[in-house]
């Protein structure tokens, strides 16, 4: 076990995908010692003339100055996982988080939306990537399935299709008469995924730790922080997606009000 570990570990810090070899990937030693900077667009490359791996820097650098390199455009949670580090909270301009949602089981077009969603390669339950700066049409599209009543059946598929990351369809795939009910079922799926990273983060303050072995402490209290930091990352982009999804809704509801009034008015006018 401890073998397997070592190799896996050399194996991850290590690999290298080289974009010039068509994403070939290499073991390259040393490669571990630059280390990653969210603002840096530079990698490792294959070099052709030299036949060797090598690094072009994208600025320059002062005598004495770190130099930096990417791991990728990567969230903060797969550099966690790959690379055992989080960036300081609000510096990964990449960083996402994965939103889990589900078809509505008591819908009585159920059975019809699974299919269509299977046609292209999704099931019941997805999860879309959610960045502060919004979350991709594909999640927008399932939503727009999940909500659609049985009179829109025949639209069923051309959804599944958007869903799909696989599509490269450039039609127009928005339902503006099904967008509030879209809207606030990515609303719902935000909230409750907000509300677990809350219980997490609250229960994290008070994690029973082994204090009879200083070595092992150390190391869960660097991992609890490091899940800690993750956490209130991902949750910061979620509080995002709320407020904007919290806005949407009150400008489409309140329009709706307004043109309510208006028919009210003209209703009373000629009475």
């Amino acid at each position: 076990m401890e073998t397997f570990k070592w190799s896996f570990g050399i194996l991850f810090s290590r690999l290298v995908r080289l974009p010039s070899m068509g994403g070939r990937v290499a073991l390259v030693p040393w490669a571990d010692m630059l280390n990653h900077s969210c603002d840096v667009e530079t990698f490792l490359d294959y070099d052709k003339s030299s036949q060797g791996v090598v690094f072009t820097t994208d600025r320059a650098y002062q005598p004495g100055e770190q130099v930096f390199i990417s791991y990728g455009r990567k969230s903060n949670g797969e550099l966690l996982l790959s690379y055992g580090f989080v960036p300081r909270e609000g510096t990964n301009p990449r960083d996402s988080v994965e939103l889990s949602v589900s078809l509505i089981k008591s819908d009585s077009c159920y059975k019809e939306k699974l299919e269509a969603l299977k046609k292209h390669g999704l099931s019941a339950s997805q999860c879309f990537p959610i960045q502060i700066t919004g979350w991709p049409v594909e999640l927008m599209a399932y939503a727009y399935l999940a909500v659609c009543p049985p009179s829109m059946k025949n639209q069923f598929n051309e959804m599944a299709a958007a869903a799909s990351s696989k599509s490269t369809s450039k039609k127009d795939t928005r339902h503006p008469e099904i967008e509030e009910y879209a809207l606030q079922f990515i609303l719902d799926a935000c909230e409750a995924s907000i509300s677990k990273y809350s219980k997490f983060l609250q229960a994290s303050g008070s994690m029973d730790l082994d204090v009879t072995n200083p070595k092992l402490l150390n190391r869960k209290l660097f991992l609890k922080q490091l899940a800690v930091d993750l956490c209130t990352s991902e949750r910061r982009i979620l509080f995002r997606a709320q407020y904007i999804l919290r806005r949407r809704l009150r400008d489409i509801r309140s329009g709706e009000l307004k043109a309510l009034r208006i028919f009210d008015g003209f209703r009373k006018l000629f009475k």
